[in-house]
């Protein structure tokens, strides 16, 4: 049951669709009456297409805001609930990809709606049948001509092969036209437009103005068939055309109609048309292609280009709340985007996504916002709907300028990244007070900023908002650090600095005034740090004169060189890529015939693995895990061994070979064994497609020490 509410739901706003677009069409075919017929018919398929695909890049109803929400609101109240948090305003994808409830009411309305669909259908099929077996009897003249006593008038049925069924007695010099109007029918294969009509007429049949557009069409595919009949012969056979029309006997049918036959019943309307036949209608034709183009364009392509004449991109555009296409593909604007490395050292990709609201050229974006986490392969891993947290930003209303940028930093040395977000606040002067303990002056601005942890799946926010007045980016930024601290950062309250200072116990940043003596304690706690302490080194991969990667590291308590800094490119359009937890053991190139993809071979925190680096691109290809989930999850897939990887359990890996988007890699592994107190040592490799993920190539070999 609940299939065919989603169903109906969608018919029902197919058939607001159509009804909104039939007066365009009517303008069109009364403007164009001069023009050839064929393209008019064309111009009602594209209604009908428009009618039974609920596929579209386009609706009517996204002229006006207003209209969306109100048609969306009706279709609420016909009361059928989708168990979402955007509600039936998410449109058509929603209703099939989220559970829905229906009331009574609706359900009445779908089964009223599948009774009338079913009967049409079994009637028409049932009154074919019967008039198949009626006309069985008849005489065959020529290929696909009949003759039978049981007409008075030329039938033709059928839908891909057409038959043309002839009164008895009638005689081909008086029909010679007729019968070039079956052969036009024919190579304009007429009949498969008629039934396509049809079950669209099926579908939609509580729709009257399906029934007008169906009454028209027919029209106007046996006047197309008059003038292809007229265009062949000449402008002087309109006359003799017109004359066979009227002589046609125009009796009852005795045979039992249906809306698939071609008979002659329009005779008398197109020999009329035919004798004021305009022979130099063809300079309409120019005029028609057009019309048909625009046609096109209003009901399948209207708001792409209202979204690029306001200054949008086919690869941004949304469908948000209040400007939402009607049958919506979910499709979301990424404001902005930015590659990171998780605390295990894989890339991860946060964007951040309008869901809904409203856009404007120049300016921005007004609405609601979620913050997305994704792999390199863009698969979702987490989110955060950021609408709602700003103490001091009305709700639904945060606002990101055009150019906006994110950053991240790891302000409490924790080996996560924590990105800022934050929004220019609409304070009272109180509010001012209560905030920064100070009065407000002329011009001056509040922003409100908060904090997440950028995770390995998830986002978590920190607790507590961040206020400042300077003139840092509202949308996102890099607070001030210190010379020399970690686990603090600055912001500016008018003319006093204000610090933050990470709360280990509580995990979270506390407000601080602090002199200079007191910052000296943080100072003092950095350079006792033995993992910022030691020598510096830099080290570089080369070709010839040019220098194409640049490794900063310096040396801990250890003498281990920690990474430090990491730059593709160094010089005019350098890039610095998000520094790796790890010790540093060598850069090399991916490929030894080509100088565009660099390996930085690493110790992490518990393996020795690898990461590529594309210099073309100017960001990371592939960044091998730190840690044994990968092959432990390898060995699950493609073997059936009982090998079990413990977490502790450390793997080497290495990239053994490059081939396209193909790498081979190689790793190695010391396994304890509990029950058996045995130790095993395995290695192997395996090919891994940077592209599609999937795994091949398998093998792998063990020794047991």
């Amino acid at each position: 049951m609940d299939l065919l509410c989603k169903l109906f739901y969608t018919v029902f706003s197919m058939a607001a669709v159509s009804v909104f677009i039939m007066p365009v069409i009517l303008l069109m075919r009364l403007i164009l009456h001069k023009a050839p017929k064929k393209y008019i018919v064309y111009m009602w398929l594209l209604y009908f297409v428009r009618g039974i695909c609920p596929v579209s890049v386009s609706s009517p109803f996204c002229l006006v805001k207003k209209w969306n929400r109100k048609f969306h609101m009706l279709l609420a109240q016909l009361g059928l609930e989708i168990n979402d948090n955007a509600g039936i305003m998410k449109g058509w994808l929603s209703v099939f990809i989220h559970e829905v409830s229906a009331d009574r009411s609706y359900i009445i309305c779908t089964l009223i709606w599948c009774a009338g669909t079913a009967g049409i259908l079994l009637f028409t099929l049932v009154r074919q049948a019967g008039n198949r077996m009626w006309l069985s009897d008849a005489a065959n003249v020529y290929e696909r001509v009949y003759q039978t006593s049981k007409l008075k008038e030329p039938l033709i049925t059928g839908v891909c092969f057409l038959k043309m069924y002839l009164p008895s007695g009638t005689r081909v010099n008086d029909i010679k036209y007729l019968l070039q109007h079956f052969e036009a029918h024919s190579k304009s294969i007429d009949g498969i437009k008629r039934v396509f009509a049809f079950i669209v007429l099926a579908v939609q049949w509580f729709n009257p103005f399906i029934w007008l557009a169906y009454y028209l069409l027919t029209l106007d595919i046996e006047m197309a068939a008059d003038e292809a009949v007229v265009k062949k012969n000449g402008g002087n056979s309109a006359n003799g055309f017109a004359q066979e029309l009227f002589n046609l006997d125009n009796g009852s049918f005795k045979g039992r109609q249906t809306l698939l036959f071609f008979n002659e019943k329009y005779a008398k309307k197109r020999a009329e048309r035919l004798i004021y036949l305009d022979k130099s209608h063809r300079q309409y034709s120019l005029l028609a292609l057009v019309t048909l183009f625009l046609c096109f364009t209003w009901i399948f392509l209207l708001r792409p280009l209202q979204i690029l004449w306001n200054g949008g991109t086919w690869g941004t555009e949304t469908r948000h709340e209040e400007d939402r296409q009607l049958f919506s593909t979910g499709k979301e604007v990424v404001v902005a985007s930015l590659d990171t490395v998780s605390p295990s050292g894989l890339v991860r990709r946060i964007q951040l996504v309008m869901t809904s609201g409203s856009y404007e050229k120049g300016k921005g974006y007004t609405g609601s916002f979620e913050l997305k986490l994704n792999d390199t392969f863009n698969s979702g891993l987490g989110q955060a709907d950021i609408s709602y947290i700003f103490n001091d930003v009305p709700k639904g209303q945060l606002y990101f300028g055009e150019g906006t940028e994110l950053f991240v930093y790891d302000y409490n040395a924790d080996g996560i990244n924590e990105l800022v977000i934050g929004q220019q606040a609409d304070v009272t002067n109180k509010r001012w007070r209560e905030v920064t303990g100070m009065a407000r002056k002329k011009n001056s601005v509040l922003k409100e900023y908060h904090i997440w942890n950028v995770g390995e799946m998830s986002f978590e926010r920190i607790e507590g908002a961040i206020y400042d007045t300077s003139k840092k980016e509202a949308a996102s930024c890099k607070f001030n650090i210190p010379e020399k601290t970690t686990g603090v950062f600055s912001v500016k309250h008018l003319k006093k600095t204000v610090y933050y200072i990470w709360d280990q116990d509580e995990e979270k940043y506390k407000q601080k005034e602090m002199t200079k003596e007191e910052l000296e304690k943080y100072r003092t706690d950095y350079t006792n740090e033995g993992s910022t302490e030691g020598e510096e080194n830099t080290h570089t991969l080369d070709s010839g004169d040019t220098t194409y990667v640049e490794i900063v590291t310096k040396k801990d308590t250890t003498g281990n060189e920690a990474i430090k800094q990491i730059i593709l490119n160094p010089g005019k359009f350098q890039r610095k890529m998000p520094v790796i937890k790890g010790y540093f053991c060598d850069i090399q190139w991916a490929e030894e015939d080509s100088k565009r993809y660099a390996v930085l071979i690493y110790n992490g925190l518990r393996t020795r693995t690898f990461t590529v680096y594309d210099l073309n691109r100017q960001k990371v290809y592939y960044a091998h895990e730190d840690g044994n989930s990968t092959i432990a999850s390898v060995f699950k897939n493609y073997n059936d061994t009982n090998i079990v990887f413990n977490e502790e359990d450390p793997v080497v890996y290495k990239l053994e070979n490059k081939n396209g988007d193909n790498l081979e890699i190689g790793f190695a592994t010391n396994i304890f064994v509990a029950n058996t107190k045995d130790n095993i040592t395995i290695n192997g490799s395996y090919v891994y497609n940077v592209i599609s993920g999937g795994i091949n190539n398998f093998s792998y070999s063990q020794n047991v020490n």
